[in-house]
Order: structure tokens, then C-alpha cells, then sequence
């Protein structure tokens, strides 16, 4: 079961699991179109009884755990919707798995758990320090689950995400959709901190990552889910200017410029067999792919 399966990587992660052969079902409480040809079920991740119906109801023995509430500033604008989205969610599905005698989930955590500044690769051992409301409810919920495991038997794997591209950037609020909506419309890429980097790892990807999750023999691991590679928010901005022309960019200085966070992938290729497409080739792709549709919304 696909918590949060309508989702920007719900969706991509429950088509990948149904072409896959797995029967896959999405809990959420919209229906995408998206979603693929797996059984969807309208439900609130927040009403327990819910869970424990649906877990009762149908035949599950995995949770990929995909709800969340991703965007930093307003989490740290609302608190307790943050808490909520993050962290109550993820103690709902434990409990509810607890009681149907579920034995896996798989968990959507976040690059944020760590500390927010690093000029080598970070690795799951790197140190932990979160700088955000995000970050933190993200690692509250990784012991939540840590804990379910030693006292219930629940097994885990928990996938620490970078930063994930590749939806609809009509709708994404991630630095490369925005980049895209406006050279679509014209306005000027704005980039504030042009050698802030990142590590930006395909949609496509991670939905494999979490698809390789599901053997049986990855087992109570976190694993990072990135690509390994530096692209400075400048970067992307020239590689937008290479299919929009007559976009103009301007650049912003800022205090922290030449900061971020990339991922150690070692573990990823080893346990999981994860093999990204690079960051370069894939986010010029995904530009190049809306400059050849590009419809002003």
C-alpha cells in the first residue's frame, strides 16, 4: 500500500510498482490521473481507523509511506501541520501496521535530517543535525520507526531523498520548475545564490529505489537516494537558458553562497543496485522535453 500514492512521487512510484507486477494500491485522499492502473482508496492518513480498516480489509504486507508536508518555509510558518503531515502520520501507519501485524514500510525521510552544509559527500553515518521543522519531524519519524522495529519486529527501510525533479513543472514548487514556468512565460530567472548546490536526483530514480526497497532481503537499512554530483543553482539556470534562449538570468548573491548538501550514493549501489541517470543529463532532458510543449499558463 502507497501512502500518499497521488502524490508528485506517489504516482510515479505506484505506476513503477504496477508495471512491475506488484499489486499496488494508492491511500490518499484525491485520486491522480497519474496513479496507473492499481486500486486507489480515499482515505485520511490522519484517521487511524482508517488505516487499520484498509490493513484489515486487504491483504498488505508492505507500506511505502510517501505522505508529508516537503515545503521548509511553511513548515516552519505552521508547526503543527508540519507535525502532523510528518510525524502523526508515519505513528498512524506504525500503529495500524502494529495491529494488522504488518511486517515492512518503506519511508520517504529527507536529505533535511542532516546537517545543511558539507563540502564532501554525506553518508548515512554523516552527521545529523537539522537546521529546519521539516528536517527535525522528518528524523522524529525515522526513530518512530527505529522504535517500532525493536520493540515490534516491524522491519524498515528508510530512503533519505535529495532533491527530486522531474513532475510537471506547471505545478512543482521545486527551483527547476520554477526556472521552466518562467522562461515559458518570459520572466527572468532569478537565482539567488548561483553557486548554492545541490544534489537533484530524477523522479524515475527514486520510484526505482523504492520498487528494489520491496525484496526481502533489504532489510532495517537507510539508504540516501541522490546522485552523487554537485549542480550549483546557476547551472541549472544555463541549462534552462539553452532550450529558452531569450531567457534572462539574473544572478543574486547571498551570505551562504556555495553551500548544500550532496549525497555519498555507495550504499545506494551496493544494497540496492541503484544506478541514477546523471544530474546534467537528466535535468537538461526534462527541460528540453517542456521547451518542445511549451504552453504560457
Amino acid at each position: 500500500m502507497v501512502i500518499g500514492g497521488s502524490g508528485f512521487i506517489g504516482s510515479e512510484v505506484t505506476k513503477t510498482l504496477t508495471k512491475n507486477g506488484i499489486d499496488a494500491i494508492s491511500y490518499d485522499l484525491i485520486q491522480s490521473s497519474t496513479t496507473g492502473e492499481g486500486k486507489w482508496i480515499r482515505a485520511d492518513i490522519l484517521e487511524l481507523a482508517s488505516i487499520e480498516r484498509v490493513l484489515f480489509e486487504y491483504d498488505v504486507d508492505t507500506i511505502i509511506h510517501l505522505v508529508g508536508l516537503p515545503a521548509i518555509e511553511y513548515c516552519e510558518k505552521n508547526p503543527h501541520f508540519s507535525f502532523l503531515l510528518n510525524v502523526t502520520s508515519v505513528q498512524n501507519a506504525l500503529e495500524a501496521m502494529r495491529k494488522a501485524d504488518v511486517k515492512k514500510i518503506v519511508f520517504a525521510s529527507s536529505a533535511a535530517v542532516y546537517s545543511p552544509h558539507s563540502n564532501e559527500p554525506i553518508r548515512e553515518t554523516g552527521v545529523v543535525a537539522p537546521s529546519s521543522i521539516y528536517g527535525y519531524h522528518k528524523l522524529i519519524s525515522e526513530e518512530a520507526i527505529r522504535s517500532y522495529n525493536h520493540s515490534y519486529g516491524i522491519d524498515y527501510v528508510i530512503l533519505r531523498l535529495f532533491n527530486v525533479y522531474g513532475g510537471n513543472p506547471y505545478s512543482g514548487k521545486d527551483v527547476i520548475s520554477i526556472f521552466i514556468r518562467r522562461a515559458i512565460r518570459n520572466e527572468p530567472l532569478v537565482v539567488k545564490g548561483p553557486k548554492k548546490f545541490r544534489d537533484f536526483v530524477h523522479v524515475n530514480d527514486v520510484a526505482k529505489a523504492f520498487l528494489a526497497s520491496l525484496r526481502e532481503e533489504v532489510c532495517n537499512e537507510v539508504v540516501n537516494i541522490g546522485t552523487g554530483e554537485k549542480t550549483t543553482l546557476g547551472d541549472v539556470a544555463q541549462y534552462v537558458k539553452e532550450y529558452f534562449n531569450n531567457a534572462k538570468v539574473i544572478e543574486e548573491q547571498t551570505a551562504d553562497d556555495g553551500t548544500g548538501l550532496y549525497a555519498d550514493i555507495s550504499k545506494a549501489k551496493s544494497v540496492l543496485k541503484f544506478e541514477p541517470i546523471s544530474s546534467r543529463e537528466g535535468i537538461r532532458s526534462h527541460i528540453a522535453k517542456y521547451s518542445q510543449t511549451a504552453v504560457v499558463k
